[in-house]
């Protein structure tokens, strides 16, 4: 992806094989740009459900698709 694609909310996917280890998973985008201790921009924080969050690249991410619910189901995280 691009940085000017990347917006919080976003939902995405980490690229397979990612150094990080978490290749694969699905999350969200929880905030963009530049973060303690960094002066430029590196990478997304994403939030894929586990006790912490991942700063990610944007090259190593992909949106994605939207998966619609059948009417009257709706998808949280516990």
């Amino acid at each position: 992806m691009k940085w000017e694609e990347l917006k919080p909310g976003l939902p995405v996917r980490i690229a397979a094989g990612h150094e990080s280890g978490f290749g694969g998973r699905s999350g969200k985008v929880v905030a963009v740009g530049t973060f303690e201790g960094y002066s430029k921009r590196i990478g997304a924080l994403i939030d894929i459900g586990e006790p912490l969050l991942m700063v990610i690249e944007p090259e190593a991410l992909e949106e994605e698709p939207k998966n619609p619910s059948t009417l009257g189901w709706e998808e949280f995280d516990l």
